[in-house]
């Protein structure tokens, strides 16, 4: 049965353009939403939650709750994945994870287009189609890798600038298309969430991270644990 209530979770907020969402929705359309931006965004998911909850009227737990596991922002998956990981839990609803590209696929109508989204750095995450197959980072972009893709290639706004400056304006033309949209909608959220319900093997509200942590331990050490 598809779920009637959900509550959906962006904290991916990679690259330029992009924000973060939090958004409920009653028979997959959105009734009350906030997109939240900047530094400190991931601090305001568990209120802009609740404050969402109490304008919707929403008093018992939604039957479903979505979010995006990335790739994106490190400390924005973690935050929102950590709040979803306990919100099921303590509402006893059911939890799935939606990759980005997927999300924005769902979004965009365009099952089967590669997307290529802005990572940070300048450089782009290519993910492709296909429910098992994981994005990848890519550190440049080079013609033999855009002649590979090109033909099903979709990117969002925040991208263009850097393709154009590694690519040049004539090789984002021919069979790639651009559209405007960097980020996913919270119906494609939805949409992609149910989706992969109706898979064998859904992806768990777990990060999908691409780049290695940048946290290093302390050079003196760790502190030993208190007594």
């Amino acid at each position: 049965m598809k779920p009637e209530r959900c509550l959906v979770l962006n904290g991916a907020g990679a690259g330029r353009g992009l924000s973060n969402l939090i958004a409920l929705l009653e028979g997959g359309t959105v009734i009350a939403q906030q997109s939240l931006a900047g530094r400190g965004a991931s601090e305001r998911f568990a209120p802009t939650v609740q404050a969402l909850l109490a304008q919707a009227g929403w008093f018992h737990p939604p039957d479903l709750l979505a979010a995006i596991i990335g790739p994106g922002s490190f400390t924005g998956l973690r935050a929102s994945l950590s709040l979803a990981a306990g919100l099921v839990r303590g509402w006893s609803c059911q939890g799935v994870g939606v990759r980005l590209g997927d999300a924005m696929r769902a979004s965009l109508q365009r099952k089967d287009a590669t997307i290529l989204c802005l990572a940070r750095r300048g450089r782009v995450f290519v993910d492709p189609p296909g429910h098992a197959a994981y994005a990848l980072p890519v550190e440049e972009i080079s013609p033999g890798l855009w002649s590979a893709i090109a033909g099903d290639a979709v990117y969002g706004e925040d991208a263009l600038p850097e393709l154009t400056g590694a690519m040049g304006e004539a090789r984002l033309g021919g069979e790639s298309e651009r559209l405007p949209l960097a980020a996913p909608t919270a119906e494609g959220i939805f949409q992609a969430a149910i989706e992969g319900l109706q898979t064998p093997q859904f992806y768990a509200l777990e990060p999908l991270y691409i780049d290695p942590p940048e946290a290093r331990p302390p050079a003196g050490g760790l502190r030993l644990a208190p007594r």
